[in-house]
C-alpha cells in the first residue's frame, strides 16, 4: 500500500494526549497545493466565490500585516511559525475540529502515536466547542492509572487555562519525558473541578489482547493501529484452534484508526453484506463489503462497548450488529463517524480535512450520536472487579445457549 493509500484509509479523528502528542486527523485532497501560489491565490480565491458572494477580500492586507510586524515587531520574527500560525487559523475558521493543519512536528507524532509507542500519559482527547474532552484513557497507562474516564473535560494543564488552545497547543502541555508530572485540572459531570496529578512513563501497548474464560474467546482491540492486522489475525488462528463457543469483543476505550484494519476485522466476523458506507456530500456513496470468506462467521459473538469506543470501533460494531452477527452491550459510544483525508505536503506539515461521512449497513449516521447499545451495562469505575466484563460475558453465554 501506498503512503497515499495509506494516508486515504485513515478513519480515527480523536486527539491523542500521548507520549509523543497529536493523534488528531484532518486531510485534503492530493496535489491541490500544488496548483496555487502567493501570486495565483487571490485569483483561485476568486474562483471559488459561490454567486452570491460578490466582494473579495483584501488580500493586500496580510502582506501589510508582515510589513508592518517586520518594522516595528520588537523581537525577530518567525516567518514560518507565522506561516504554519495563519493556516491553523484559516482552517480553525470552518468550525470543523476534524479539520486541521499539523505542523511538520505535529504530523510526525501522529503517526508515531500509531505505531503503539508513546512516552506520557496516555490518554486520546478531542477538541469539542472549546471544550477539552478526554475521550479514553489508554489501558495501563498512567491516565488510566490515575482513574481519567471519558468525557472528563479538561479546564487546565499544570495552571494554564485550555479555553481558547487548539488541540495541538493542548497536546503539547500535556506531552514530556518520562518520569516528569503533569497536573490536569478535570471536572466529571456535574463535580467539582479536581487537580489530578499524573507521571509521565513510556507506554507501549499491543492494539490486540487474547484471553480464554472457560468457552469463551475475550479479544480485546485497542486501537485499529499499525500493529492490529498481524495481531488480530494471530488471535483468530488461536480461537478457532481453541474451539471457542462464543467471543466477547471488548472495544472499549478504542478511539479507531486505520479504515481499512476495522473493515478487515469486520469481515472475519461476517458470512457477507456490507460492513460501512462513506457517503460524500455530492451524493456519491462508496460501499465497503464483506468478501464472505469470514472465518468467525459462525461463531456467537456479543461486542462491548462505552463512551471511549469511537470512530473504527464504532464501525466494526455498527457493522456487525445491522448485519444480526452481533449484541452491543455496554454503554454509548462516542459518536465519531466522519471520514478524514491527509494531503502531507514537501516539508512534513499536512492538512486533513473532512471529507465524507460513516453509515452502518442499516443507514445510520455514526456522528449522529453515536451508537445505542442493544443492553446497556454500566461500567464501576475503576474496581479490581470488571464487572461490566463479566456481565457481558454473561449476555454472551445467554446467546450461546440460544
Amino acid at each position: 500500500m501506498g503512503k497515499k493509500e495509506l494516508f486515504r484509509q485513515l478513519v480515527s479523528i480523536i486527539g491523542i494526549g500521548l507520549l509523543l502528542g497529536s493523534f488528531y486527523l484532518l486531510g485534503f485532497t492530493k496535489g491541490y497545493y500544488q496548483r496555487v501560489n502567493a501570486s495565483t491565490f487571490s485569483t483561485v480565491f476568486k474562483q471559488k466565490l459561490s454567486a452570491s458572494e460578490s466582494t473579495l477580500p483584501d488580500f493586500a492586507l496580510y502582506e501589510t500585516v508582515l510589513d508592518i510586524l517586520k518594522d516595528k515587531y520588537y523581537e525577530d520574527v518567525n516567518y514560518l511559525d507565522l506561516l504554519y500560525g495563519s493556516i491553523k487559523g484559516g482552517v480553525y475558521s470552518l468550525n470543523d475540529p476534524y479539520t486541521s493543519f499539523s505542523t511538520p512536528v505535529e504530523n510526525k507524532e501522529f503517526f508515531t502515536s500509531l505505531n503503539g509507542l508513546y512516552e506520557g500519559v496516555g490518554i486520546e482527547i478531542d477538541l469539542i466547542d472549546d471544550r477539552v474532552l478526554v475521550v479514553a484513557p489508554l489501558e495501563g497507562s498512567p491516565a488510566d492509572a490515575a482513574g481519567l474516564a471519558p468525557k472528563d473535560e479538561i479546564l487546565a494543564i499544570d495552571g494554564r487555562i485550555v479555553s481558547g488552545l487548539d488541540l495541538g497547543e493542548v497536546l503539547s502541555l500535556i506531552k514530556g519525558p518520562k518520569g516528569s508530572s503533569v497536573v490536569l485540572t478535570i471536572v466529571r459531570g456535574k463535580d467539582d473541578p479536581k487537580d489530578i496529578t499524573i507521571v509521565r512513563d513510556v507506554v507501549k501497548i499491543k492494539s490486540v489482547q487474547l484471553k480464554f474464560e472457560d468457552e469463551v474467546a475475550i479479544l480485546k482491540i485497542t486501537k485499529f493501529g499499525s500493529d492490529t492486522e498481524k495481531l488480530f489475525n494471530r488471535a483468530v488462528t488461536q480461537i478457532l484452534q481453541n474451539d471457542s463457543k462464543g467471543i466477547l469483543l471488548d472495544l472499549r476505550n478504542n478511539p479507531g484508526g486505520f479504515l481499512d484494519t476495522g473493515v478487515k476485522v469486520a469481515n472475519e466476523f461476517l458470512p457477507g453484506g456490507l460492513i460501512v458506507e462513506e457517503r460524500f456530500k455530492d451524493g456519491s456513496v462508496t460501499p465497503f463489503s464483506a468478501d464472505g470468506n469470514g472465518k468467525l462467521a459462525k461463531i456467537p459473538v456479543v461486542i462491548l462497548v462505552d463512551g471511549g469506543s469511537a470512530s473504527a470501533a464504532e464501525i466494526v460494531a455498527g457493522a456487525l450488529r445491522d448485519n444480526e452477527r452481533a449484541k452491543i452491550v455496554g454503554e454509548h459510544t462516542y459518536g465519531k463517524g466522519s471520514v478524514q483525508e491527509i494531503e502531507e505536503f514537501p516539508d512534513g506539515s499536512a492538512l486533513r480535512i473532512t471529507i465524507a461521512h460513516w453509515y452502518t449497513p442499516g443507514g445510520v449516521s455514526i456522528s449522529d450520536g453515536g451508537l445505542n447499545p442493544d443492553i446497556v451495562i454500566k461500567g464501576d469505575g475503576n474496581g479490581a472487579e470488571d464487572s461490566q466484563l463479566q456481565r457481558a460475558i454473561a449476555e454472551l453465554k445467554k446467546v450461546i445457549g440460544e
